[in-house]
């Protein structure tokens, strides 16, 4: 039966169909973030976008959610930057605060992130 894949034009390509097409779907996978439901949550992902793209350095997220003021969870899983994240919605003037989960690959760059939206909690003095 081998011998028959290797010899036979018919199946000479599938091997390759199959890696090229699990290439491809890994390929997809790395910079594909899905896009987050909550209308009032799209603005704090395409801030995140812009300014924290898909590789930027562990330590140049932790620089931008300093600079902005927003609180850092400890977390225990290396990798990861867990940070709470507020944002005024300007059509409803209410805050809305996300926790946004950064993942961050062997190289220390941003390989994904996470949002989910959180209960307000009072601003900290």
């Amino acid at each position: 039966m081998s011998s028959l894949l290797h010899h036979h034009p018919k199946y000479a390509r599938v091997p390759l169909l199959l890696f090229t097409a699990v290439l491809s779907l890994f390929a997809g996978c790395k910079s594909q973030i899905p896009e987050v439901d909550d209308p009032q949550l799209k603005p704090i992902q395409a801030m995140i976008q812009e300014k924290l793209p898909i590789g930027t350095t562990e330590g140049s997220v932790l620089e931008f959610l300093s600079a902005r003021g927003y609180t850092t969870e400890n977390t225990e899983k290396a990798g990861t930057i867990v940070a709470i994240i507020r944002h005024i919605d300007t059509q409803k003037l209410q805050p809305v605060t996300a926790r946004v989960t950064f993942y961050f690959d062997a190289n220390g760059k941003l390989n994904t992130y996470e949002i989910v939206r959180t209960m307000n909690a009072p601003i900290p003095q």
